[in-house]
């Protein structure tokens, strides 16, 4: 469920995780700028998988190399893994038809997720920095590989065109895929990572929260 925080004095409504993933229930968005009040069906829709050759996940905004991280975020296990967006249906732009807007974008099995807490570093809860209005998931062994890549901007340009027209795609390198990128609607800001943990206490999905249910009253 939703609950209530603090931020700045005031107060606002926070999402959980786990609310992300309650794909086919509904929610109630605030009126906001731009945006009338609306009911909305959380879906799941599926993304492509990803090799993670040592299952050391990174999660980064592929078009803001300055701010790449160092050490993954989370140790998931070697293996490919699927992804998924959560997403609801709203009008997007001057178009008159709702189309698909990302609120969260996860790897990992999402059906075997019993809790999730935040993924936490130097006792901090890790968030995506976002600057270009991307989100990438990838493996930290293969930073140096893309490296190269998220600073061709000519070819970043690309991705992100991709990106907002699919919602989600991937970034081969050596004939294989290395990333998977999903678009991120708010843009700038920085958006929270939880770490979803099985019965057995084991890491098997990462989420990123991207604000776009904050606020939201389930129905």
């Amino acid at each position: 469920m939703t609950r209530r925080t603090h931020d700045d004095g005031g107060v606002r409504v926070t999402t959980q995780p786990s609310d992300l993933v309650r794909f086919g229930d509904r929610f109630v968005l605030p009126e906001q700028e731009g945006r009338a009040q609306r009911t909305v069906t959380l879906r799941a829709v599926a993304g492509p998988s990803i090799e993670l050759p040592w299952g050391m996940l990174a999660i980064a905004d592929p078009w803001f190399p300055e701010v790449s991280p160092e050490f993954p975020a989370v140790l998931l296990g070697k293996g490919e893994w699927p992804t998924t967006l959560s997403t609801i249906d709203v009008p997007r732009g001057s178009g008159t038809e709702p189309q698909p807007m990302a609120c969260a974008a996860s790897i990992g099995r999402l059906a075997d997720v019993a809790t999730w807490q935040p993924v936490v570093q130097a006792e901090e809860h890790v968030h995506l920095d976002c600057d270009s209005g991307l989100g990438a998931f990838y493996d930290i062994t293969d930073a140096a590989l893309l490296q190269e890549v998220f600073e061709d901007d000519a070819q970043m340009k690309r991705v992100f065109d991709a990106a907002l027209a699919e919602q989600v795609v991937t970034m081969e390198v050596q004939g294989r895929v290395a990333a998977v990128v999903f678009e991120v609607p708010d843009g700038p800001d920085e958006y929270a990572a939880w770490v979803g943990f099985d019965r057995d206490g084991q890491g098997v999905a990462v989420l990123v929260d991207l604000k776009i249910l904050d606020g939201a009253q389930p129905v």
